[in-house]
């Protein structure tokens, strides 16, 4: 657990990352690990002064395991509301399976599904169906980003300096990085939703896999789009 901004803090969950809003509208908590890291989730929130019941809403950025893994077993001890994109909501109800691309993809694909059939992440209900720049009441503003996956979100605190990307872009090794093709829908897609976020104006960064990125993080993410660009 790492304290990255005073109202947010990152909870490393494997090579995932989930993230408890403390400031306004919460707690609130971005994302929920993989199913076999549920327990650490509800210490590190308990660690946090946090328990389930407290918990004002849930946040998914989108519905692939390492990120609602834990969605299922949270809704079972919270009453907090399940938002994400609506696009994605039938993907986090487990109406409809990610499709992915190539022979490496379509693997994957099926080992997924296994796993899901095993752990079974999916809630029957989503209570919040997000759109793209709508703002929660946590002040975030919703960037829909869809490429990695079709209802993918990313958001933006404009008051506290915060970007929350998901997995629309990784930071794995302090290299910031597209989302892994195997695992994305449509990298063209995913390419192009980012050129939504070059403008953007915030101090921190934060991503579903890596460490934050605590000072100019803006313009070091604008310098990876453009030259994604050339």
């Amino acid at each position: 657990m790492e304290n990255v901004h005073p109202d947010l803090i990152r909870i490393e969950l494997g090579r995932v990352n989930a993230f408890l809003w403390t400031g306004e509208g919460g707690p609130t908590l971005i994302d929920t690990g993989y199913p076999w890291t549920f327990s650490k989730l509800l210490d590190e929130l308990s660690a946090a002064g946090v328990q389930p019941v407290d918990l004002e809403r849930i946040i998914v950025t989108h519905a692939d395991l390492d990120h609602i893994g834990g969605l299922k077993g949270l809704t079972e001890l919270s009453d907090a509301p399940v938002a994400c994109h609506t696009v994605e909501a039938a993907y986090v109800t487990g109406r409809k399976s990610k499709t992915l691309r190539g022979v490496r993809g379509k693997v994957m694909q099926g080992i997924i599904r296994l796993a899901e059939t095993i752990y079974k992440p999916h809630v029957d209900e989503v209570q919040e169906l997000l759109l793209e720049k709508e703002t929660t009441p946590e002040g975030f503003t919703v960037w829909h980003t869809p490429g990695h996956a079709p209802g993918h979100i990313s958001l933006h605190h404009k008051q506290a300096g915060l970007f929350i990307a998901g997995d629309a872009i990784f930071n794995e090794k302090d290299t910031l990085s597209l989302p892994l093709r195997t695992f994305t829908s449509d990298e063209g897609q995913a390419i192009e939703s980012l050129g939504k976020l070059k403008r953007l104006k915030f101090d921190m960064a934060c991503f579903g896999h890596g460490p934050c990125i605590t000072e100019h993080a803006d313009e070091k993410i604008w310098a990876f789009i453009e030259a994604l660009d050339r």
